[in-house]
């Protein structure tokens, strides 16, 4: 699955992540130039509440994640952040093998930085030790397996449980564990109250993988 990540992929996990409402990808798609999102310049104008149709909503995705320039992909993101920038970052950086982007200073940049999660995740391991390594582990597994939640996407606490005892592991995460590892932003806790689910940062999920296997066996 993870040769699906490439350049593309990576753009529109970016995109769902930080730009998901309509008339924000109205407004890459503008300062981008891509000619498609001229037809849609009435609508938007007249409207405050304007949106796109599920047909056109994917199409406008496509066109902005197929842009064949970094320089003006880059350049649009970065502008639409700096203008209206999300009120709430359920999840707070994007560290993928192309982009990069960290809540800090609020900027995208086209620069492999995948150093840093394996850094936090060998950091993260070895004060959680097994229950952690467990727990990444059975997220991945879940996501491989294309169980994660359709609607908030993450995975739920009873599935990463089963996971674990399915992987033969018998040290569940603690509270303490958790925080832990939020601490080092390499898992968020994701979905509604109601439905919370428990995610790793889809663009970072190789990474996290990587070096889950260089403890395999150690711990």
């Amino acid at each position: 699955m993870f040769n699906q990540f490439n350049k593309i992929w990576e753009r529109r996990i970016l995109i769902r992540r930080f730009f998901w409402q309509d008339r924000v990808l109205y407004r890459i798609g503008k300062i981008a130039g891509i000619d498609w999102f001229d037809r849609f310049d009435r609508k938007f104008a007249k409207d405050i509440y304007a949106y796109f149709s599920l047909e056109e909503k994917s199409e406008a995705v496509e066109r902005i994640v197929n842009l064949n320039s970094d320089d003006r992909f880059i350049r649009a993101i970065n502008e639409v952040m700096r203008l209206e920038p999300p009120r709430y970052l359920s999840i707070d950086r994007f560290i993928g093998r192309y982009y990069f982007f960290d809540s800090k200073d609020r900027c995208f940049r086209l620069e492999d930085r995948r150093d840093i999660v394996r850094e936090d995740v060998r950091n993260a391991l070895k004060e959680t030790g097994k229950a952690g390594y467990l727990f990444l582990k059975a997220i991945i597994e879940l996501w491989k397996e294309g169980r994660w939640d359709k609607a908030y996407g993450g995975a739920t606490w009873v599935d990463i449980l089963a996971k674990i005892r399915e992987l033969g592991g018998k040290k569940y995460p603690s509270p303490r564990h958790i925080v832990i590892l939020k601490s080092y932003r390499i898992y968020y806790k994701t979905g509604s109250r109601r439905y919370p689910t428990h995610t790793i940062p889809e663009e970072m999920i190789p990474t996290v993988e990587e070096v889950l296997k260089e403890w395999e066996g150690k711990i």
